[in-house]
């Protein structure tokens, strides 16, 4: 089973930003991460001033706020828009 979560988050430099994930059977499987108009995906595993781009963390009950769940259908439109524009670099 598949659940999907969001995050606010802070980079090492400060700035404002916000981690999408994927977690099936509480192990996490795919991130997207979204800092200012750079989009971010897993299949990289760091970058330098946001960090890793997968948590390492398996999901605990109650760890995120039901408000903060989102739909598989909007974590892949998510997903794509980061792969189109790690592909266009």
């Amino acid at each position: 089973m598949a659940d999907y979560f969001y995050l606010d988050i802070e980079t090492s430099d400060y700035r404002d930003g916000v981690a999408y994930y994927e977690f099936v059977d509480t192990v996490p499987t795919r991130q997207v991460t979204n800092v200012d108009d750079e989009w971010l995906t897993s299949r990289k595993d760091y970058h330098p001033l946001i960090g890793p781009l997968l948590t390492d963390q398996y999901l605990q009950p109650d760890e995120f706020p039901e408000e903060n769940r989102i739909t598989a259908e909007k974590f892949e439109r998510l997903w794509m828009r980061a792969v189109e524009q790690e592909d266009s670099k």
